[in-house]
């Protein structure tokens, strides 16, 4: 019955030993000092994929499979621990497994106290790191296109600034892409298509990426490279071109053609000890300029940029003011129709008579209102003072009360909820006939949500008012959209118009448009008249009213009620 009994033997330190290692998660070593020995765990040895019998006990088979930029901080460490010089050892670093993929362990050890023994465990953190660098990446990246984000962009260019100290032959440029009417597509055929586009320009804009450069993501529809090495401005624009170029070629998305294009600001680095933010800040000051410009693809920044962007705020700040002070004042300018020459309707147009710099231009303050916001009071003003003013003429010239008069809508103004309450006040305040007002919307504005706008012009068509597209033809029209909206006319673009005489692509254009409206049972009026041949062409292709300075520039309120008592004729 004794020999059955389980021993009562107690057990040896090696055992002991080998029971812990057994157990544990980790893998686990110690280093005899005194005689050099190195031992492994089972634990140790299947973390790098091997059985027990496979990696001798010593200290080369470790030192072998570390990665050679580990290999020093590990021997530097053991060494301490060995000198006594240090209480612990913890370090990461990658080790080769037995498949030659790489594995990240983290290794801790301790001199134990009173003798020759070191001794410690080996971790795989393999998962952990790849998370965090996973992390890393995420925090660093945009999600959508993949591309560097801001952060890590200015990151780039810092280190980018303090490489090109030990080049002076060459300097560092920074480009801003803002992609023009993004949203338009955006609103008009939907967010996972304006998505699929942003993955497509970022692609486009990978493929003329050099080596050494960055190109980021910044924003919705915002990019930026950094040319690392250029010999001059020249070279920086001829890059921002060839990105236009690039841009204009075509791409569908959800059935449409669509063509991309946008505004790129340039700024060239001066000195070493540019900041990176202030470089990046004088591209997108560039970029502005070319927005507002219109004419070239891009601009290169000077230090005057800064100044006119001061101006601009300046002017800003006196907008607020204009209102209030009675500085604005409205020009119209004449519709006619073109069979009999008579006078149709007139096109109000919003003028700032600034009390220091004089007549500010629409296309100066128009786009900060816009931006600011104050588009929906002077918005609001210039309806009530359109309709006011007609209202008046008709009560003095009732022979002419036909005459209407054509305001124009933002996109801000179109998408208030206001809207209708502004319009119908101003209708009710003059006592103008709705029948006598024109509301005009440009294509973008009114195409950018399909379904919520049919609605909104339908209750303005409820009204009485007449419903206009202002600039068609230049945006992403589709014939059963239109065909879905109570609208009465389309107005040209003038761009089509004014090249008419000069190319048939121009008239064929102009032709088709004339022919959709007749399908769709509206008017057409041709903006942008300034020739006799022009105006020629469109009788002969049936276009019903035209504007432009063939007939007259914007007057103001005196000389349209000359008009009214004495309506002229034009042949």
């Amino acid at each position: 019955m004794d020999a059955l009994l389980p021993s009562t033997r107690a057990p040896t330190a090696e055992e002991r030993l080998l029971a812990t290692w057994a157990g544990a998660r980790d893998g686990l070593w110690d280093w005899n000092l005194a005689s050099g020995e190195v031992r492994y765990s089972p634990r140790w040895k299947e973390i790098l994929g091997y059985a027990q019998d496979e990696v001798p006990d010593r200290a080369e088979e470790w030192f072998r499979r570390v990665h050679p930029h580990d290999l020093a901080a590990l021997k530097r460490g053991l060494s301490a621990l060995m000198a006594g010089k240090g209480e612990l050892l913890e370090l990461e670093l990658r080790m080769i497994h037995r498949t030659g993929s790489w594995r990240w362990v983290l290794c801790r050890g301790a001199h134990l106290a009173g003798c020759e023994l070191l001794g410690g465990s080996l971790t795989d953190v393999t998962a952990l790191k790849l998370a965090e660098n996973r992390l890393l990446v995420e925090a660093s990246h945009d999600r959508l296109t993949g591309l560097p984000n801001e952060s890590l962009f200015l990151d780039r260019l810092a280190l980018a600034l303090v490489r090109s100290s030990r080049r002076p032959a060459q300097s560092i440029a920074v480009l801003f892409l803002d992609l023009d009417r993004f949203h338009t597509v955006n609103d008009s055929l939907g967010v996972e298509a304006g998505d699929e586009l942003l993955v497509e320009i970022a692609r486009r804009l990978t493929e003329l990426q050099r080596m050494g450069d960055t190109l980021a993501r910044l924003g919705a529809d915002k990019f930026a490279l950094l040319l690392d090495g250029v010999r001059g401005a020249e070279e920086a624009v001829a890059f921002a071109q060839e990105i236009g170029r690039t841009l204009k070629r075509p791409l569908r998305l959800a059935g449409h053609e669509v063509f991309a294009q946008g505004s790129i600001g340039i700024a060239l680095a001066r000195t070493a000890a540019d900041r990176p933010e202030e470089l990046l800040r004088d591209a997108i000051t560039a970029m502005h300029r070319a927005k507002r410009d219109g004419s070239t693809v891009c601009e290169v920044f000077d230090p005057e940029m800064n100044q006119q962007a001061k101006e601009r705020l300046k002017l800003e700040a006196d907008l607020h003011h204009a209102l209030e002070r009675r500085e604005l004042v409205l020009h119209y300018q004449p519709i006619v129709a073109l069979e009999t020459g008579e006078l149709s309707a007139f096109e109000a147009l919003v003028r700032w008579q600034h009390p220091e710099r004089g007549l500010v231009r629409p296309d100066l303050f128009i786009p900060i209102a816009e931006e600011t916001g104050l588009i929906l009071p002077l918005g609001s003003w210039v309806l009530e003072e359109a309709c006011r003013t007609m209202r008046g003429l008709h009560r003095r010239f009732p022979h002419s009360d036909h005459v209407a008069v054509a305001v124009n809508l933002s996109g801000r103004q179109f998408e208030d909820g206001e809207l209708m309450a502004s319009v119908t006040h101003a209708l009710e305040q003059s006592q103008l006939a709705p029948e006598r007002l024109e509301l005009e919307m440009t294509e973008s504005v009114v195409m950018a949500r399909t379904r919520e706008n049919a609605e909104r012009l339908h209750v303005l068509r409820d009204l009485g008012i007449r419903l206009l597209i202002d600039d068609f033809g230049t945006g992403y029209s589709s014939l059963s959209s239109l065909q879905s909206f109570p609208l009465d006319s389309l107005k040209i673009d003038r761009t089509f118009v004014s090249r008419m005489e000069f190319e048939a692509e121009k008239r064929e254009i102009v032709r088709t448009i004339v022919s959709l409206a007749r399908t769709l049972e509206m008017e057409v009026v041709a903006e942008g008249i300034e020739t006799p041949e022009q105006l020629a062409m469109l009788r002969e292709l049936g276009c019903e009213y035209g504007q432009g300075f063939f007939f007259s520039s914007a007057v103001d309120s005196t000389a349209i009620a000359d008009w009214m008592d004495r309506p002229p004729r034009w042949t």
